[in-house]
């Protein structure tokens, strides 16, 4: 998970671009949920910006475990367009036994049975997630550490005084993922040794299932593809290798960490360890190699 970084003004800009008139339907709409007090309508008109998450993600990446899908024609089945608070309802989050153990508490859900009534149509309130993410995973669910307001209309005001547990790479109010959450090889890792970062990077690194092995083996094998081929580029960098092949390497080390490839976290993580630990890399290379075969 890496951060999309975007002010509300300039998605805003997007949005209007992309389908002109859709921020005016999109208050219209709001303006009637709080008249009613509660989010109802018999259709949508989210699927209309998809395009503008799925470009803005590094070209059609899932915002939550960064696997690259298809192109915005192709890939708009693959994709949904998450909010990022529930706009119906909030269902009530399982802290697994792994959590608890480590003293990370969640707010019990409110009673009443509805969701952030006035954010189903606020910009800074989408992503646009992969099926497994968002259909599987995320559904109804938003664990936070402080006080719920589901009257909120401001997902930057929310974000202070919620506390929410799950870290939103959209926007320009939340932490920068990559700030919080860390790649050790194939394995996401909680930067900070405790604290309230350390507990979103957890729960959100349970919470999508980012170091399942067994559910999620897709993710591993991908990250382990990446390894194998930035290793040898990086090793080009520092070896003395001829000016052209050294050109190559860097342009290939420039793609692999750039925000439109699939899990820049993990090579970006990989190619800074490389840089400071290089023995330790090639331990690293070496194990996600044997990954790929046994996985093969």
């Amino acid at each position: 998970m890496i951060a999309y970084r975007i002010t509300q003004a300039e998605l805003e800009a997007l949005i209007e671009a992309e389908s002109p008139r859709w921020l005016k339907k999109a208050s219209s709409r709001t303006a009637g949920f709080r008249e009613r007090n509660c989010y109802d309508e018999s259709s949508t008109i989210w699927s209309d910006v998809k395009a503008v998450y799925m470009r803005l993600q590094g070209d059609c990446k899932c915002a939550y475990c960064e696997r690259k899908l298809e192109s915005r024609s192709f890939g708009k089945i693959e994709q949904d367009v998450d909010h990022f608070r529930p706009k119906s309802r909030i269902r009530a989050w399982k802290l697994p036994k792994s959590l608890k153990d480590q003293d990370i508490m969640v707010t019990a859900v409110p009673d009443e049975k509805r969701g952030y009534f006035l954010l189903p149509y606020h910009p800074l309130n989408y992503l646009a997630a992969c099926k497994p993410c968002n259909s599987l995973l995320k559904k109804d669910y938003f664990p936070i550490a402080g006080k719920y307001d589901l009257a909120g209309d401001d997902p930057a005001q929310l974000h202070i005084k919620e506390k929410p547990l799950l870290i939103c790479p959209i926007g320009d109010f939340d932490d920068a993922p990559e700030d919080l959450i860390r790649f050790y090889g194939v394995s996401p890792q909680a930067i900070a040794p405790n604290g309230f970062n350390r507990e979103r990077a957890l729960v959100t690194i349970e919470f999508f299932k980012l170091d399942d092995p067994t559910e999620r083996k897709h993710l591993f094998r991908e990250r382990a593809f990446i390894i194998v081929a930035l290793y040898p580029q990086l090793e080009k960098l520092v070896d003395g290798a001829m000016d052209r092949e050294k050109d190559d390497a860097q342009q290939l080390v420039e793609g692999f960490t750039s925000p439109k490839s699939a899990h820049t976290n993990c090579a970006r993580s990989f190619r800074d360890l490389f840089q400071n630990n290089r023995a330790e890399a090639k331990a690293i290379f070496e194990s996600a190699s044997q990954l790929i075969i046994s996985m093969s």
